[in-house]
């Protein structure tokens, strides 16, 4: 197979012959905001020259994108391709016509069956006001002439008959009304897909080649679209009897070509074309006296101003249909991987199809399970609650992308969170919910203010802070416990750890100065009690934000 560039270059227009060369969409790469579509196509080529025409292609294409691959029993060189802009003047005549005749077949029958519902609903009327005109004017003449028991059975069976059959015939023809509804829909769709043709502007992709002789040719056209893209989408299943998390990645495929890639070879890459193919220069930093700056010039008016035509993106919805729990005896294809040097493509097990008016379609691509380790982590100056959490070390080999994920515990879906982006070795943290079973109780039992000095005065608040934490389970659990010390931001403000603190477990962060932590393995229907004892001293009189 050789491959050919896009050439600005075509033949004598009088010497070429067109050749239309039907094509298909056979496989597709899409990266996170764009994708590159393969077209092939079979033709028997002639001797001489050709010029071989894929009409129909989507106008959003980059044109020098376009490359060209072939081979076959005919031996033929490219000599150029072009691209051709076309804008259709008016629809396929023969498809509107039958179109608009559906249509009106359609509506006919909807006014058929409006005329029999309304006939019914009349007669349903008159045979309820014959019977109040009959009662009338019998109950008027009964002087003259009596009604029988019989009489009046056959009257009141006669209305109920009447009635029951005019309220069935309303009941079918607003039942068929509804389906024929559906299908006056669809029909008026359709026609207006007919209709919208007209001035609908695509994209000729023109081969120019000549064969040596006459034989058969299979091309493969590729190109580039942008209104394409993919995003990763998580499913984060903890299964504390083994103590793993597993991570199931899909991709999100959305695309806005305006044409459906059906039954294709659909690869995700992680690739991002034109990102780093610049590389940062440094330029002379001068020092220098200010300068004022510029006059600012006079803003104009609004409608002088002419914003620039936005171009066309890849709307990418958070909620999605990324589904909830599914059954545990289905098992997902896994998608090949291929890791390249600066990325990796997921090529899914079977074709796919993507819709192209930006309907999104996941697949599954990888599942992964990593060894994690079990905890509740407690921060009671926020929450009363613990939370039940794993911590999992990156040891898959590649990055975890970042993007949402569906979290279950074991097959219960228990919400939605954000997936960081983790690097290989990096640390992946989630929570699975709170856990009802280990109670945390916070009491700032001690709050004394005092003053010291002998020359200068100081004010001197003292706090002793008591934590509680009960498991109620019948086996151990790990508790994370933190809190927080106030930090001084001021020369004047003193914070000093008392004695009868207990030890926290790990020194401070210094990218969180102040947090406290403590670890506490809890025996079952055990408690332990973590002492927090801290003064604050500063000058007296001054006031003092952040107290607690």
């Amino acid at each position: 197979m050789r491959t050919f560039a896009l050439l600005w270059l075509a033949l004598p227009a009088a010497a070429v012959a067109d050749l239309q060369a039907t094509s298909r969409i056979d496989a597709v790469t899409v990266y996170q905001s764009s994708a590159r579509v393969v077209r092939t196509a079979r033709v028997e080529a002639p001797a001489g020259d050709t010029r071989l025409l894929l009409r129909g292609l989507p106008d959003g294409l980059v044109d020098d994108s376009v490359r060209v691959h072939g081979g076959g029993t005919a031996r033929a060189r490219v000599h150029g391709i072009s691209v051709e802009r076309i804008t259709a003047e008016v629809a396929p005549s023969a498809e509107v016509r039958a179109a608009e005749e559906r249509l009106e077949k359609l509506s006919d029958e909807d006014r058929s069956l409006e005329d029999r519902e309304k006939g019914a609903r009349s007669r349903r009327e008159f045979v309820e006001s014959l019977r109040s005109t009959y009662s009338e004017e019998r109950a008027k003449n009964l002087a003259v002439r009596g009604v029988s028991a019989r009489e009046w059975a056959e009257m009141a069976s006669f209305v109920a008959r009447e009635q029951q059959a005019a309220a069935e015939e309303v009941r079918r023809t607003a039942a068929a009304r509804r389906d024929l509804g559906r299908k006056i829909q669809a029909a008026r769709a359709d026609l207006q897909k007919l209709q919208s043709k007209r001035g609908e502007t695509t994209k000729t992709v023109a081969v120019e080649l000549s064969a040596e002789r006459a034989g058969t040719l299979e091309v493969e056209v590729s190109y580039l679209v942008p209104q394409a893209g993919w995003r990763p989408v998580w499913d984060a299943r903890l299964s504390p009897e083994k103590g793993t998390v597993e991570l199931s990645l899909h991709g999100s495929v959305e695309q806005h070509s305006g044409e459906d890639w059906s039954q294709v070879k659909l690869a995700l890459s992680t690739a991002q074309p034109g990102r780093g193919l610049q590389i940062p220069e440094l330029q002379p930093r001068w020092l220098e006296k200010p300068r004022p700056p510029p006059p600012q010039p006079v803003p104009r008016k609004a409608a002088e101003l002419r914003a620039p035509a936005a171009q066309a993106v890849v709307a990418r919805p958070e909620a999605a249909d990324e589904g909830f729990e599914r059954k545990r005896e289905l098992e997902e294809a896994p998608a090949q991987l291929a890791e390249g040097l600066l990325s990796a493509v997921f090529t899914a097990p079977r074709r796919e199809t993507v819709d192209g008016a930006g309907r999104a379609r996941k697949v599954f691509l990888v599942s992964l399970a990593l060894q994690s380790e079990l905890s509740r982590v407690a921060v009671p100056r926020a929450d009363a609650s613990a939370y039940l959490a794993a911590k999992a070390v990156n040891g898959t080999g590649a990055p975890l992308l970042p993007g949402p994920a569906s979290v279950f515990l074991g097959d219960e879906f228990v919400g939605r969170a954000q997936l960081p982006l983790v690097p290989l070795g990096g640390e992946l943290k989630l929570a699975f919910g709170a856990d009802d079973r280990v109670k945390v109780e916070r009491q700032v039992v001690e709050r004394r203010h005092e003053t010291s000095g002998l020359f200068t005065k100081d004010d001197v608040i003292r706090y002793r802070v008591r934590t509680t934490v009960k498991n109620l389970w019948s086996k151990p659990v790990a508790v994370r416990l933190m809190d927080l010390v106030p930090v001084s931001r001021e020369e004047q403000v003193k914070v000093a750890i008392l004695d009868g603190t207990t030890a926290p477990a790990e020194p401070d962060d210094p990218m969180k100065p102040g947090v406290k932590a403590w670890l506490i393995t809890l025996d079952p229907q055990k408690e332990k009690v973590v002492e927090l004892r801290y003064e604050v001293r500063f000058p007296r009189g001054m006031e003092v934000a952040g107290l607690e």
